[in-house]
This record gives structure tokens, sequence and C-alpha cells, in this order.
């Protein structure tokens, strides 16, 4: 079975040289983990924000935060209490008093491991935010801070997530009675930007899919090796365990793949590419479904009811959202997203709105705006602040009336210089609108 692996890796590998934006390759962050303004919780309050503040284990006293209102008038801002996790410290600070619709703006200043003075800052409006429910953090340092995730119903709604550790192994997180536990596996094939789904059918059987993605190569620095080859697990319960692949291989598989599900049916889309769709089923069938009406740019998808939806971002054009019926296998075209154009963002359902936001606009910024779509009245609407660190490459699901978000990485300005630094985060939400 490793020989054929083998061979199989060998002949789905495709060279890109395609210059999209990626969580860096071989990132690994160093144990002296870069302090950061973790969240802005507003969960009780618009006049109450609960900051959380990422330090070191062994540096616990050496940063200034200070906050501000936007006439440049200081406020208080009271620590509390500390929790350890992993090899960090989160720094618990409350401040009261605020005014709703005021912008406010934290400072963050300290020394890095070597040497180097930081001072980096985040703004953000004063609102309520009772949606957002903070969940305990990965106790992670290193390797990927995305992955893909597998949110199993027929496990009692159960969480996996695969997570790209290093070149011979994939760290594999479950959220089990709201903690993580952490397992390796080599099955399959390490790889950046992979992504995994369930696939159910009456009878409560149920498999796993996961592949696709990219590794880097040492020969051709910079650019990305994509796979296309995909794998199944015959059950949430065996992952890590057990992988076999899925025949026919896919060809063409030289961009980034993005999908949204119904209750039997996977259908996938290509990033930068002809607009082309194919599904695929729990017995793994690949058909050739009606091509999206417009060559895809940078795209997110969701799921409302049996209706799957696509947020597509072509330049020069307002980014556009289509409506596909699995059962007529035709597009609509529906009301065009309203907010910036952006790259590496999330999309994902609840409680049957679509939600469509983060990522970095062309500047490369970060963007922690989250936008709703009511597909009764065709409209969109800003819904609130990622409450969160990171803005760019979370890992997002649905889970029915909720969604759960997180990780990533943070794109943050540092201030005073043209440099952004790109953080690795370890946060993670619950979404309940």
């Amino acid at each position: 079975m490793k020989k054929l692996r083998s061979i199989l890796f060998l002949l789905s590998v495709i060279f890109s040289s395609c210059d999209d934006d990626y969580a860096p390759i071989g990132v690994e962050q160093k144990v002296d983990i870069p302090h950061a303004i973790v969240s802005v919780e507003q969960n009780r309050s618009a006049s109450q924000a609960d900051i959380i503040l990422k330090i070191p284990q062994t540096e616990t006293e050496t940063f200034q935060l200070e906050m501000s209102n936007s006439k440049g008038a200081k406020i208080l801002l009271v620590s509390g209490t500390n929790e350890v996790t992993g090899k960090f410290v989160l720094r618990n600070f409350t401040s009261t008093g605020l005014v709703a619709g005021e912008t406010y703006k934290l400072q963050l200043t300290y020394t890095d491991s070597q040497g180097n003075p930081i001072v980096t800052s985040r703004s953000f409006v004063s609102k309520a935010a009772a949606n957002w429910k903070r969940l305990p953090h990965i106790p992670v340092a290193s390797g990927d801070f995305t992955g893909a995730a597998v949110l199993s119903p027929l496990y009692n709604s159960q969480l996996a997530v695969f997570r790209y550790q290093d070149a011979e192994n994939w760290n594999i997180l479950k959220f089990i009675n709201g903690q993580w536990e952490s397992s390796e596996t080599q099955k399959p094939t390490p790889r950046h930007n992979a992504i995994a789904f369930p696939l159910s059918q009456v009878g409560g059987r149920e498999l796993i899919f996961m592949g696709f993605g990219y590794i880097d190569d040492d020969k051709l620095p910079g650019k990305k090796a994509y796979l296309n080859d995909f794998w199944w697990t015959m059950s949430f319960y065996y992952i890590g365990q057990h992988s076999g692949v899925v025949f026919p291989l896919y060809e063409g598989i030289d961009r980034d793949v993005k999908f949204f599900l119904t209750f039997d049916k996977a259908y996938l889309l290509k990033e930068n590419s002809n607009g082309s769709m194919w599904s695929l089923d729990i017995s793994w069938d690949q058909k050739i479904c009606a091509p999206l009406p417009e060559k895809t740019g940078k795209i997110a998808a969701f799921t409302i009811g049996d209706i799957g939806y696509v947020v597509n971002q072509l330049p020069g054009t307002a980014p556009h959202l289509y409506a596909y019926s699995p059962e007529k296998n035709t597009w609509v075209r529906k009301a065009d997203f309203p907010g910036k154009m952006r790259d590496l963002g999330v999309g994902f359902s609840a409680k049957g709105k679509g939600y469509f936001g983060l990522g970095i606009d062309n500047e490369g910024n970060g963007l922690r705006d989250l936008w709703e779509y009511n597909a009764e009245k065709n409209t969109w609407v800003m819904h609130s602040e990622y409450p969160g660190q990171g803005n760019r490459l979370l890992v997002s699901f649905s889970a029915g009336n909720k969604a759960y978000l997180g990780w990533g990485y943070e794109s943050r300005q540092l201030d005073g210089t043209a440099a952004k630094q790109i953080v690795g985060c370890t946060d993670f939400w619950e979404f309940n609108p």
C-alpha cells in the first residue's frame, strides 16, 4: 500500500507558478510566542469590553497595553486573571464606561525575542455582540494555524480538524466535551490548504472525504506542487486510522478548490478558473454539473437549505453572488456582495442565513467584518466584527443553527512602519446568530 501511495503521489503532483496568497509555506512559529491582542469581546454590553492578550510564558510583564478613544483620551484598562494554555499565557483586561458607536484603539508595545521593539494596534467600534462565545485555544506553536475541518452529523456533531504539522505528519485535533484532543497520522500525505467534508446517506452511513491542496518543493522555491489525490475514511470514528484513495483520480487540480454541501453531495469549484463545477456523492461518483455562469476569481461558498451559494470575486467588478439548485442544475444571479473585495476570507451558514467576510483587502490589510445574507429577501447587511485575532485563512464550518470559526493568521500592521507581520492564531469561537 505504501508503494502504491508513492506512485499515486508522483502521478498526482502538478507544479504551478500561481502567485496566489497562501499561509506561509512551512511556517513554524517559534516557542517565543509573539505578543498579540487576541480578542475584543462585548458579549455583555456595548459599554464594556473584555480584552485578551496573548504572551509567552517566559515573558509576563515585558509589554505595555494602552487604550484610547477617537479623540486620543486614555481609557482605563483593569488587569484581570491569567490563563495558561500550552506554551503561552492569556492575560485578561476589562474596560468599562464605553460609548456605543465610538471607535476605540488598543496599542500594544513589546520587545520581541530578537530585541526589536514592536508596536502594533487594533481598533474596534463599540457595539454589543452577544452572538460570539469564546472557546478554548489550541495549545500549539508550530505547523499550520489553519486546517481542513470535518463536522460529523452522525457522531453527535463532533468536530475534527486536519492540521498540517510537518511534511510527515498531520496533527488531528478533535473538539470533545469542550476540550481539544490531539493525535497524529501520516494518512494521507500531509499538505497545505486541503479540503475535507463528511457525506451522509439515509440509513446512518457516513464517509469522510479529504484531499487536494499543495506541498512546497525544495527544488522550486516559492512554487506550489498541487495534488489531485482524494481520500476516503469509512467514518468519523476512523479519522487518522484508515484512508483509501478515491478512484478515478481527479484531473487538472492546479488551483485551490472550494466547495458547498447538500445532504448527500459535495459540489466543488476551482478558484481563478473557467467556472466548471463537479459533484461527488457517498459512492464517490464524480459528475460534471452546470458551470458557474462566469469565470471564477476568489470564491467563498455556503449552503442555505438545499441551495448552494457562491460569492465570486473577479477583478474590476463587484463581488457577484450566485445560487445553485441541485434539483434543476441551474444557477441564478443574486444580490451582489456590498463589502470590500477580499482574499482568504470565510463563508458559512447558520440558522438559515449565509455569512461571508474577514480576509485581507487588495493592500494586504486584515479585515474582520462579517456580512449576513438573507435568501428570502435577497439582501446583505453588515452583521458584526469578528472578535477574535485572525483575519485570514480561518477554519470555519456550519453546524445547523450555529457556526464555528477560528485559528488562521493575523495580518497586522507594525505602527510607524510600512511593514506587516503575519502571526499564527490559536483562538476558536462559536457563532450563534
